[in-house]
C-alpha cells in the first residue's frame, strides 16, 4: 500500500519551497545552515538587534537570513527598504545601513539615513511582504519565520 503525504506536510513543503522563496522580496545573507525569513522594518531597533546577533551565525556557516523588508513603521521606512532593494547591491547597502542606523536610534535623528524614492513596483513588493508577515500569524517586527528543512544555494 503506497504511503501518501500528510497534508500539513505537504502544505509545510510548498509554503518554504514555492509560496516564500517566490512571493516574497527579500534579500539574502548566507548559504548555509537553517533559513529564517526574518520580516523587518528599516526603523525598528529590534530588527537592528536580531541582525547583529544574527551576523556571526552567518559568517560562521550556520544560518542563512532572508531579509524581508515590510516599511511600516515610519513614513520614511518605504523609503529607506527602497534604498535597499534598488541598489546594485541589495546585501551590501543593507548591511551599511546597519552600520549607521545604531546612531540614528540612539541620537532620535532619521534623516540621515540613506533613503531613495519607491517606484510602484517597490511599493508593491512591501505590500505583499506585508500581507504574507500578516497570514504568517505575525503582528509586528521583528518576524522569523525558521524553516525546519535545510537549505542548499541552486
Amino acid at each position: 500500500m503506497a504511503q501518501t503525504a500528510s497534508p500539513k506536510k505537504l502544505t509545510a513543503g510548498i509554503l518554504w519551497h514555492q509560496i516564500l522563496p517566490r512571493h516574497l522580496t527579500y534579500i539574502q545573507d548566507g548559504h548555509h545552515g537553517p533559513v529564517i525569513y526574518d520580516f523587518q522594518d528599516p526603523n525598528c531597533p529590534y530588527c537592528h538587534a536580531l541582525c547583529e546577533n544574527e551576523v556571526p551565525l552567518i559568517k560562521a556557516g550556520k544560518l542563512t537570513v532572508r531579509y524581508v523588508p515590510v516599511a511600516f513603521l515610519t513614513p520614511s521606512s518605504p523609503e529607506e527598504a527602497a534604498d535597499w532593494l534598488l541598489s546594485p547591491d541589495p546585501l551590501e547597502t543593507l548591511n551599511q545601513f546597519e552600520t549607521i542606523v545604531g546612531k540614528a536610534f540612539r541620537s532620535g535623528s532619521y534623516r540621515y539615513l540613506p533613503k531613495e524614492k519607491p517606484s510602484k513596483k517597490i511599493l508593491k513588493e512591501l505590500k505583499e511582504n506585508y500581507y504574507m508577515m500578516d497570514a504568517l500569524g505575525f503582528s509586528g517586527t521583528p518576524s522569523c519565520a525558521l524553516s525546519r528543512q535545510r537549505w542548499t544555494a541552486r
